[in-house]
């Protein structure tokens, strides 16, 4: 009989836990059900709220589903500043809150076109913001759609009308300016991964998590912060597990290319107004300094040593096709402060060859391709810097000049030793035994990428701005 009332209460024990355990999932599972409703919710409702803010004519009406203790409408709860040298004024926007709390804490948030949601000091992209760039119009769109009124939304059918829109036309040309944001909002760490998964960790300028705060440059880096990372690139970049590759070396930003200008200074020097000589050896030492032309490959065979004396001043050498290199280039600066800088439209292939400086650094040597460039080094060193960014995705696109196959801009392997900076599109570190150490002498070095009589294409010509009123109420 004891044994009976034992069990029985054992089973009766076991059951009570079962069912608590049920319960409790049960719970979890309704919550996540509602919060996911939720959020498909919001994420129609920015979608209607975009279509308002460019339509005066009617309101537009939704079924809204945001649960039992429905959604808090707030006005004024942060704010976006735009600020360029090309603008006369900063640009100041007030911008207003969609929230939803449930009951795990878990926020969901509509803010400036994005949906937000935030778990403890965690706050993730649910759908991105309105802003994008149209590279064929070099034109930056920034619409602030923001929300009026201070109420309270309940499921059911809401009614989203336009109410005003403001425009900045003194912000229509930033030609030449990059164009800085800084947000202030409750989650501002959702616009800080925004910005870093689109555009890159170098357009993030600074977040202050006192002050909830986060401010973006949007454009090309300033040229004065070319070769100040190790290796900057704007697109991909993937080594081999044991290359010694330093994390810290590796930036992601861009860099404005140089096709136009190389190919300005190529016209120059076809219809005479550049002065120059004709390359004179590939194996030799050429001791005037000037600008030395190559109108077809340049290739310096197993055994060949070209050395510029740039001991009494720079030397440029502009080169209209390839560049393989099996032997060696030097630049030999005998402790002076001058440079040689090459430039090429070609591809560029180091195979079993050798650029360096003699008694100077590496910001002495300067190699710049176009955007088209495919660089490979192999069983090769390199030390100087590398320029050949691009503004155009690289994609699946197969270096042209490394072999076995390579799908980046740039491709090292085996034996490799790069002692300088790399700014290109994407980047491929293919074996162990390449050596990548950056030349601290580059940090806030004063090196021109071209010379003074020549102009870069801008990036960012035209920004629009425009703050768009909605109101979003219940019947």
């Amino acid at each position: 009989m004891l044994g009976l009332v034992l069990l029985i209460g054992m089973v009766a024990t076991i059951s009570v836990g079962i069912v608590l355990v049920a319960g409790e999932t049960i719970t979890s599972i309704e919550q996540q059900s509602e919060q996911d409703r939720v959020e498909n919710a919001f994420v129609e409702l920015g979608q209607q709220m975009a279509t308002a803010s460019s339509n005066d004519d009617t309101s537009r009406a939704m079924n809204l589903e945001i649960g039992q203790d429905g959604a808090v409408v707030r006005k004024n709860t942060g704010s976006v500043n735009v600020t360029s040298a090309a603008l006369e004024n900063d640009i100041d926007l007030t911008i207003g809150t969609i929230e939803y709390e449930s009951s795990d804490g878990t926020v969901l948030a509509y803010q400036a076109g994005t949906v937000f949601r935030e778990t403890g000091n965690e706050t993730q992209l649910v759908s991105s913001p309105p802003i994008y760039y149209d590279t064929a119009t070099e034109t930056l769109t920034l619409p602030v759609v923001t929300v009026s009124g201070k109420q309270k939304l309940g499921s059911g059918n809401v009614f989203i009308s336009h109410r005003e829109t403001k425009t900045y036309q003194e912000a229509n040309v930033v030609e030449n300016e990059s164009v800085t944001i800084t947000i202030e909002s409750d989650y501002y760490r959702g616009w800080e991964s925004y910005f870093r998964t689109q555009a890159g960790d170098t357009v993030v300028q600074s977040v202050d998590h006192d002050n909830r705060t986060l401010k973006v440059r949007v454009g090309y880096l300033e040229i004065e912060e070319a070769f100040e990372d190790g290796i900057l690139i704007s697109e991909n970049f993937d080594d081999f597990e044991n290359a010694d590759v330093e994390d810290g070396d590796i930036k992601k930003g861009s860099m404005p290319e140089l096709d136009e200008v190389i190919a300005e200074m190529i016209d120059d020097i076809e219809d005479g107004s550049m002065a120059y000589d004709p390359l004179p050896t590939t194996d030799g030492t050429v001791a005037d300094n000037g600008t030395y032309w190559q109108s077809d490959e340049l290739h310096i065979e197993d055994d060949d040593e070209l050395t510029f004396d740039v001991s009494d001043g720079n030397s440029t050498l502009i080169v209209d096709d390839n560049i393989t290199i099996d032997g060696d280039v030097y630049a030999d600066t005998d402790g002076t402060d001058h440079e040689l800088k090459i430039y090429t439209t070609g591809h560029v292939d180091l195979h079993n060859g050798n650029v360096s400086v003699d008694d100077g650094t590496a910001a002495q040597l300067q190699l710049y391709g176009t955007s088209e460039t495919h660089i490979g080094i192999q069983t090769s060193s390199f030390e100087g810097t590398i320029y050949a960014p691009r503004d155009e995705t690289w994609g699946d696109t197969p270096n042209a000049v490394f072999d076995p196959g390579c799908s980046e801009q740039v491709c090292m392997q085996a034996n490799v030793e790069f002692d300088g900076a790399l700014i290109a599109s994407s980047a491929y570190v293919h074996s162990a035994s390449v050596d990548f150490e950056y030349d601290t002498s580059l940090e806030n070095n004063d090196i021109d990428l071209y010379p003074d009589s020549y102009e870069l294409p801008p990036q960012l010509t035209y920004l629009n701005v425009a703050r768009h009123e909605v109101t979003v109420k219940n019947n």
